[in-house]
């Protein structure tokens, strides 16, 4: 068990088991709400962004190009603040400065 254990970790291929389980978590988790295709579009951002950071981690693991790891990086940064501004959206009229 170790070794298969070992096995995923340095090849790289943990990352896309928790890619896997990742996007089932949000499917599911979508599925179970009662406006499921809203739900998929808030959760997307967040789980694009997990699944770029686990993609350039699991290359990085294999010792791939620089070149492909910055451009995950920059992919995962992009959807974070995708999903920044959304969750900073819905909270808008809480985040507004009071000046009376």
């Amino acid at each position: 068990m170790t070794a298969s254990l070992a096995f995923l970790f340095t090849s790289g291929w943990i990352s896309a088991v928790a890619i896997a389980l990742l996007w089932a978590i949000t499917l599911i988790v979508a599925g179970r709400s009662p406006a499921p295709r809203l739900t998929v579009a808030n959760l997307a951002p967040n789980a694009i962004s997990g699944s770029a950071l686990l993609a350039a981690f699991g290359l990085a693991m294999r010792q791939t190009q620089v070149l492909w790891l910055a451009l995950l990086l920059a992919i995962s940064l992009v959807a974070f603040l995708i999903d920044l501004r959304i969750r900073l959206s819905a909270q808008a009229s809480g985040l507004r400065r009071r000046t009376d």
